[in-house]
């Protein structure tokens, strides 16, 4: 049997720079890695059900974007391996209406939101107190992602009930509309990545979808100590080893969360994409990921194992 350190399963063509990277980080450390792609997908899948490979790490980047990795997946939580965002724990995170409910509990602070059920269960919602979100507010779906059927300017019973159809199995959130403060020209709105216990925050305009690095220098401390805070909560709830999440400083100088759990972070580099993450960021995150890989598995893989290493 070939026993590997870490398989990472991708499909995206836009996350073959970042999958690349942590291979090619993962030679540097003595990791051994596996790539699984579509091309490769049922020959890895056979070698895995006929017990001719295991891995001791999984990175799962794929089963989100196509179903034929849901598979693999199965396969993997079957087997003894550790896997980077567990896919249980991701899916339960995943979900904004649990999620905001989490928060809530724990002393989070989020936006005022009405949680509805999904259209195909209740169609018919006579009366929806909207005064508590005011107007416009924000319909977004409890499971999507990537903005799909996100409407930012919803003002009518009509638009909720126009979005709802959309994903009429899906629960929906009604959610108050926070336009953050300014610090120095920008606006404060945070996209903070969160990486095997590392904290790494960035602005990020809502408005223009433009990522930057963001120092402690830049912003009072009293601002930038509880983003870490906030973050390192979001994860100890959701038990995610990465994940982005997205804060924003209203006028009264309050933290809110708006953006819950994102765990399928698109990593392209800032400096290959305009609307990409700050490379210093991917990089980090990369060190991080393969750093806990590196800690986690048997310190004892040779560059004899590593040379047997399957690149694809």
């Amino acid at each position: 049997m070939q026993i590997f350190d870490l398989a990472i399963a991708w499909c995206w063509k836009y996350d073959a720079d970042f999958v690349f990277q942590i291979d090619k980080e993962c030679g540097k450390r003595g990791v051994c890695s596996y790539l699984i792609h579509p091309h490769n997908l049922f020959e890895t899948m056979h070698k895995i059900d006929s017990e001719e490979l295991r891995f001791k790490v999984f990175f799962d980047r794929a089963s989100d974007q196509e179903e034929d990795f849901d598979g693999l997946v199965d396969l993997m939580k079957a087997s003894p391996v550790k896997m980077i965002n567990d896919s249980d724990r991701a899916l339960w995170a995943s979900d904004k209406a649990t999620m905001h409910l989490e928060f809530l509990a724990r002393g989070i602070n989020v936006p005022h939101t009405i949680i509805l059920p999904p259209y195909d269960e209740n169609p018919d919602l006579s009366s929806i107190p909207l005064d508590k979100v005011g107007k416009p507010f924000v319909i977004k779906p409890a499971c999507g992602g990537c903005g799909d059927g996100v409407v930012l300017d919803g003002k009518s019973v009509e638009d909720i009930q126009r979005a709802r159809k959309e994903f009429s199995d899906d629960k929906y959130l009604i959610q108050q509309k926070i336009t953050p403060t300014q610090i120095d020209g920008r606006r404060a709105w945070f996209r903070v990545f969160y990486v095997c216990g590392e904290v790494l925050p960035c602005w990020w305009d809502d408005q223009t979808k433009i990522a930057d690095i963001l120092s402690p220098s830049q912003i009072n401390q009293k601002t930038y100590s509880p983003i870490e805070r906030i973050t390192r909560k979001i994860a100890s709830i959701s038990k995610l080893d990465l994940f982005s999440t997205e804060i924003a400083l209203n006028s009264s100088g309050k933290l809110l969360v708006i953006d819950h759990v994102n765990d399928q972070v698109d990593m392209r580099k800032k400096s290959l994409h305009f609307d990409g993450i700050p490379d210093e960021v991917v990089d980090r995150i990369v060190a991080g990921l393969v750093g806990w890989v590196q800690r986690y598995v048997s310190p004892t893989s040779t560059r004899a194992e590593l040379a047997r290493c399957k690149k694809i």
